[in-house]
This record gives C-alpha cells, sequence and structure tokens, in this order.
C-alpha cells in the first residue's frame, strides 16, 4: 500500500498516555532466549502543550522507553522524562523553556529583571534530554545538545533523579555532542563548546567512580578554538581512535550574535544556523594523552554531517567513516508541518545520505613530504590525501557503501577505535525516502543488505552480541518499528549475521510508541549494577 499523507503523519502523533508498568507484548517468530537484558530508547513523545504546538521533531517532549527481554518474551513500558522543560510545561500548560525549533516564553515565575535577563542572554536552555542515551561507570544517562544531562536513577521503573547535571556551571560549557564515546578502560569522554572567551570546543573526561554530579568530576583535557570566534561549528557526535579525538569542524554555523538575541527578537534556536556551501570542513586531531591538538590542518570539501560510524588508525593513518550529506537540509525538512503535511502538493523529498571515508595521513612533515602527491598508502582504499602549497591536507573521501542511510550503529564493544567490516543503519529504500528500512553494510566489500516491509518505519538499529561470539557479526539487531498503516508498534528482532527476521515482539495496539533517535542496550548485570550504584548515592528520584 502506497503511503499517504495521514499514515505518515502517525510517526509524529504525542503519546496521550504513559505506560510505566510493564505491558506484555505478542511475540511472532522467535525471540532468542539469550536476551536477557533491556533497551532503552530515547526520544520525543508529545508534541504540544495546551494549544502550543511544538515546531520541530527535536523539540518533542522526551519520552524514555523499555524494552525487557526474559526467556523469549519481551515486556514494553514508557514514561515522560520529568525534565524542567517537562514539570514547567505541564504547571503552566505552555511551551516555557526553548526548544530548537520552538521559542518559549520566559517562566512566570521568575522576576522581573530574570525574565528580561531571559531575553538577552542564554539562561532559557532546555534541559529536555530526548536524543540519547549513555553511561558514565555503572551510571545510565540521558541527554540532548545543551549543558544538561538527566540520570535515569532505576531502570526498571523508569524513575529519573529530581536534580539535572549543569555543565555550564561545573565547566562553563554551552552545548555538548549527543554522542559521548567510552574508551575500552571504561572512561567516558565527550566534546562540549564555551562560548564566553572566545568560541572553543573542549574534550571532557569524566571519572569512573559513581558520584551525584559526574561533571564535579570531570576534567576538560583538550580545547581547540574554533576558526571563527563569532560563528563557531554546529556538531552532533565526534570520533576516537586508540591514541586521538577526531573533532569536525563543518561550515554549519552557529551565529552567536543572532544566539544571543535570539529571545528577544522572537526566534527559535534553529534560526541562527548558517550553512556555507562555500566554505571547507576541517578535522582537527588532538592526542589523547595530552590533549594537544596535531599542528597538521586537514581539510575537505564542505559537507553537513551528523553521524560518525566508526574511527581507528591504520598503517600511520587515522581513519574516520561518516554518514554525510550536501548540506544542511535534512535539518530543515524535520519541521513537523512539512513531516506531517509535505510541501504544498503533499509531497515529502528527503536528501539522501553518503556513506564517505576520509584518511589523514599522520606522518606528515611540512619539509619533506612531497605536495601534490597521494600520502594514502592503505590497500584497496581510494581516499585521497594531498599536501597542498599552503601547508594543509586536503582530504578526497571514498565512498563505502551506495546505500542510503544514517543513524549507524557498530559492534561497538568488539570493534570501536578498531579496523571493522560492518555496520547498520537506518535506510532510505529509494532516493528521497523518509528512512524506511534497515540494511546492514559490509564496508570491506562495498556490499549491503536491506530489510524492510510494507508501511514501516524503523528507529535506529542497536547491535546485541551473542554469548560466546566469534566474529563480529554474531548476535542479533532490535529496532521499534512502527507500522503507520496499521497504526501499531513492534520491536523488530534480526539476525545480525544473515540479516534475516527472526521475531516481532508486537506491543497492544492502544499502546501509543512513537518513532524515537538513539538507544542503549543493558545486560541484565548492567541493569544491576546501575540500579544499586544510585541506591549507594542515596540520591532522590521522581
Amino acid at each position: 500500500m502506497s503511503e499517504t499523507r495521514d499514515d505518515f503523519a502517525f510517526l509524529f502523533k504525542s503519546v496521550s498516555k504513559e505506560y510505566p508498568d510493564p505491558v506484555q507484548t505478542h511475540i511472532t517468530g522467535t525471540i532468542p532466549k539469550w536476551l536477557t537484558g533491556t533497551l532503552l530508547r530515547n526520544g520525543p513523545g508529545k508534541f504540544e502543550v495546551g494549544d502550543e504546538p511544538y515546531k520541530h521533531w527535536f523539540d518533542g517532549l522526551a519520552l524514555i522507553h523499555r524494552f525487557s527481554f526474559h526467556d523469549g518474551q519481551v515486556t514494553y513500558q514508557n514514561r515522560f522524562l520529568r525534565s524542567d522543560a517537562y514539570n514547567k510545561a505541564m504547571k503552566y500548560n505552555r511551551i516555557i523553556l526553548s526548544e530548537f525549533g520552538t521559542l518559549g516564553i520566559p517562566d512566570p515565575c521568575k522576576t522581573i529583571f530574570e525574565r528580561f535577563a531571559t531575553h538577552l542572554v542564554p539562561l532559557n536552555i532546555t534541559d529536555n534530554d530526548l536524543i540519547n542515551v549513555f553511561t558514565i561507570g555503572d551510571e545510565i544517562y540521558v541527554n540532548t545538545e545543551t549543558c544538561f544531562f538527566r540520570r535515569i536513577s532505576n531502570t526498571e521503573t523508569l524513575e529519573f533523579d529530581k536534580k539535572r547535571i549543569n555543565q555550564f556551571r561545573t565547566l562553563g560549557v554551552l552545548t555538548a555532542s549527543a554522542h559521548p564515546h567510552v574508551d575500552r578502560d571504561g572512561t567516558t569522554y565527550n566534546m562540549a563548546s564555551s562560548y564566553m572567551t572566545g568560541s572553543c570546543y573542549n574534550i571532557v573526561k569524566y571519572g569512573k567512580e559513581s558520584s551525584d554530579d559526574p561533571s564535579k568530576n570531570a576534567e576538560i583535557i583538550g580545547t581547540i578554538r574554533a576558526k571563527h570566534c563569532l560563528k563557531p561549528s554546529y556538531y552532533h557526535s565526534f570520533g576516537m581512535t586508540e591514541n586521538y579525538f577526531i573533532f569536525l569542524e563543518q561550515p554549519l554555523y552557529i551565529n552567536l550574535k543572532k544566539l544571543a538575541t535570539a529571545q528577544l527578537r522572537g526566534s527559535a534556536i534553529c534560526t541562527c544556523l548558517e550553512f556555507d556551501n562555500n566554505a571547507k570542513s576541517y578535522f582537527h586531531l588532538m592526542e589523547k594523552k595530552t590533549g594537544k591538538k596535531l599542528s597538521i590542518e586537514y581539510e575537505a570539501d564542505g559537507f553537513f554531517g551528523m553521524h560518525v560510524i566508526n574511527a581507528y588508525e591504520d598503517e600511520g593513518h587515522v581513519v574516520f567513516d561518516m554518514c554525510c550529506y550536501h548540506d544542511d537540509e535534512l535539518i530543515t525538512k524535520f519541521y513537523l508541518d512539512y513531516l506531517r503535511n509535505g510541501d504544498h502538493e503533499g509531497k515529502r523529498h528527503f536528501s539522501p545520505s553518503s556513506s564517505m571515508r576520509f584518511v589523514m595521513p599522520l606522518h606528515v612533515n611540512l619539509s619533506t613530504t612531497p605536495r601534490g602527491r597521494n600520502l594514502v598508502t592503505l590497500k584497496n582504499c581510494k581516499a585521497v590525501a594531498v599536501l597542498q602549497k599552503n601547508g594543509t591536507v586536503h582530504i578526497t573521501p571514498e565512498k563505502i557503501s551506495e546505500a542510503i542511510t544514517d543513524m549507524p550503529r557498530i559492534n561497538y564493544d568488539k570493534c570501536n577505535q578498531r579496523p571493522y567490516t560492518y555496520y547498520y543503519g537506518v535506510a532510505a529504500c529509494k532516493p528521497g525516502d523518509f528512512t524506511n528500512g534497515l540494511v546492514k553494510v559490509n564496508v570491506r566489500q562495498k556490499s549491503f543488505e536491506l530489510w524492510s516491509d510494507d508501511d514501516c518505519y524503523p528507529s535506529e538499529p542497536v547491535f546485541i552480541e551473542s554469548p560466546g561470539a566469534v566474529m563480529e557479526d554474531d548476535g542479533v539487531i532490535v529496532s521499534t518499528v512502527i507500522n503507520t498503516r496499521k497504526r501499531s508498534a513492534f520491536l523488530l528482532v534480526l539476525d545480525a549475521s544473515t540479516f534475516t527476521e527472526l521475531g516481532r515482539a508486537n506491543i497492544p495496539d492502544e499502546v501509543e510508541c512513537p518513532v524515537g533517535f538513539h538507544a542503549m542496550y543493558l545486560s541484565k548485570q548492567q541493569t544491576q549494577l546501575a540500579n544499586q550504584s544510585h541506591k549507594q548515592n542515596g540520591l532522590p528520584s521522581v
């Protein structure tokens, strides 16, 4: 059946009722009995407050989903994140904190001075942590791209800490990547930006010990100055190898002059983003041990990307794989009016992505390295890196897949920071489609396999390794899928090796489960450790 406007709009329908208690799903096919953990998924769940609508897909109030696996059965539950953004919206029945594409109003409880100040400085920052789920030590957090993140105090009941983590107070940063990395020794790192004394991109290292506020034990271990002080780059993720952090400074800029006065002008944050079609993209490499930025400047033609696939070192090169777009049109197409209704003809078209490999040679000497010659010496690699007369290394990437895909996931525990063969992602079955399939990409053979079903729209796939796994793809892929025609949802389980369907956990039709963003799987042991760690800290939850 072909897609209709009303059917597609179902993907962006608000949840009217929470289900904090587990709901049994109906299993078709087979769910492996060795799955005994918890899948936590994050994403928007409420797109209006009273009579006021949120305007962008990235704005909806955060809804946390939980799938629990036991003996071949699956239960589902959800709960809205009790953020300040949520609590104030419910209290006043209107949007108080500004989101990415929606302007809020100053808190009515603030003094006249505080409300005026909110119009002039970025105090009205949202803590609506709707994007990702990540770990620091044994504890589980949710985040977005602001300075705030919040702990899930009980992964079984979906309770949250009353206190939010405020990195502006402790570290002086206002924005952060939505995709922290966990190193092989268990240390969590993230990229965060400060704007008060010149725009800087900072690497933040968090302590592995449990605490009521992990940002108090965190430290900035390295800083990169923005090329344009008043127009720092927007970013959503970054790369990490065994010895380096890789930061992409791309030509989607945040105009700080506009940002500082956005509330006063009645403009949303997204209006402060500006893409420069004529500008370059720059890759900055920072030594993990010293926090020092490499002096070599790596540049590429301008592009936009949100999600890093993987990064690693190989024979004197840094390899950086990413899902890329020609420009930032993707973000502008995510306004809810366009998603629900299409253009003036009721049609939708989404920019296709490309999976690209950028290779940066590490051993470049401005005095002895020849100019004008490809410095990439990796076998079976078509990426190009050429030292220019001005001393920069210009990179031309290699396309590693013909699949139109994003939201990439790998076997993180086995392959992060290492050469790898497979990644999994959501896929557009044909150019211009919204992501209506799942894909397994073989980056060595540049081949891919596709899963799709009529009227079905999957969320980010998560790889879960099977017990005693030997091969990289020994395990399963899980993804929440929305059937827009049937107006129903199910958890799909695929064999990661063959990329064939094993089973579905069908959520009862009366239970609303909207499309989400990112997710994390926790083993039974990880779930227990997270809940025990919270109890030891004695923190209040809601």
